[in-house]
């Protein structure tokens, strides 16, 4: 392996073997071999191991890492990047895959343009079995010079969060606090990055993200996985705070308070003051009159789940109810 490669890729996998050998193929096949494969297996009790031990005998760009206990998928996306070193970090996740010059192109932009903290490339659906489903094309773009326009898309428009599995300038990435392990992680990740510079789009098609049942977004909570009485069937945004967290299962949980939360902290953490923050803050107001049904989800759901704690005793987590699946997740 190149004693210093100029890209991290971080692959969090836990039970991935279904899909695992096309997206190490789809990554190791880049036409950009200048890269680090760090994989993070959170615990497997499938054939992962061995496919990617496999993998790793053919090419020393892999670097391995196993955990002995399932630490939850949120977790495992931040170990990834805590082992990155390089000057730029792409995410990617088991069952998606990527064009041979996907990281090639996106690394010719972050080299020529100083400004642009994040390149990525438009998106093509595919089901499991690889079949054309759409092509994505971003709503919400961050390209412009201004970080309150910037914030505005990332904070207002609602989108997919593809552009979390583009590549980073690490240099960006070290200025902010690291992905969080709660709903809407990866989109706080992404509105705190568009405060320090822009993010540009390839125009081509060159990510693939799989749309399948066993993906984290597929899968209920535990709470509505089990006949009782109920006060809601809505399990608000997927996935759910046991995807991110395990020790959440239980937990009574306002994700979207959380995220108005974490949005304004994302305004306290920006590198600039005077009008442009005040600016940000405003627009607080007009993302709670955007989403305040949301909001009041929050409540209803979260009486829900008090209910659910009340009428089954507490007992040990079996990874299997959990929504453990480490997918894409937008």
């Amino acid at each position: 392996m190149n004693s210093s490669p100029l890209v991290s890729v971080g692959l969090f996998v836990y039970n991935g073997e279904r899909f695992l050998e096309q997206s190490l193929r789809s990554i190791l096949n880049q036409t950009f071999t200048d890269f680090e494969l760090i994989i993070s297996d959170n615990a497997s009790t499938d054939r992962t191991a061995e496919i990617v031990e496999a993998f790793a005998k053919r090419d020393d760009r892999i670097c391995y890492y196993r955990n002995e206990k399932n630490m939850g998928a949120g977790w495992n996306a931040r170990r990834v990047y805590e082992l990155a070193t390089r000057k730029y970090f792409k995410w990617a996740a088991v069952d998606d895959l990527i064009e041979p010059d996907l990281l090639q192109r996106c690394v010719a932009i972050l080299e020529s343009d100083p400004g642009c903290v994040l390149a990525y490339a438009r998106t093509k659906e595919v089901d499991e079995n690889g079949i054309f489903i759409r092509n994505y094309i971003t709503p919400a773009k961050a390209d412009s010079n201004d970080p309150v326009e910037r914030f505005r898309e990332m904070l207002l428009i609602d989108h997919y969060c593809y552009q979390i599995y583009g590549v980073m300038r690490m240099s960006a990435l070290r200025q902010l606090p690291p992905q969080g392990i709660y709903v809407h992680g990866d989109r706080v990740l992404l509105a705190r990055m568009s405060l320090l510079g822009r993010f540009c789009e390839i125009p081509e098609y060159l990510f693939i993200s799989r749309r399948h049942r066993g993906q984290s977004v597929s899968s209920l909570p535990l709470r509505l996985k089990q006949p009782r009485f109920r006060l809601t069937n809505r399990c608000g945004a997927l996935p759910g705070p046991e995807w991110w967290d395990p020790a959440k299962i239980r937990a009574i949980t306002f994700p979207e308070f959380r995220h108005l939360l974490e949005n304004f902290r994302s305004i306290r953490l920006a590198p600039f003051g005077g009008t442009s923050k005040l600016r940000c803050y405003w627009l607080l107001f007009a993302w709670i009159k955007l989403f305040h049904r949301k909001l009041l989800k929050d409540v209803l759901i979260a009486s829900d789940q008090l209910l659910y704690n009340m009428q089954f005793p507490r007992g040990p987590i079996k990874l299997e109810e959990l929504n453990t699946s480490e997918s894409t997740r937008s």
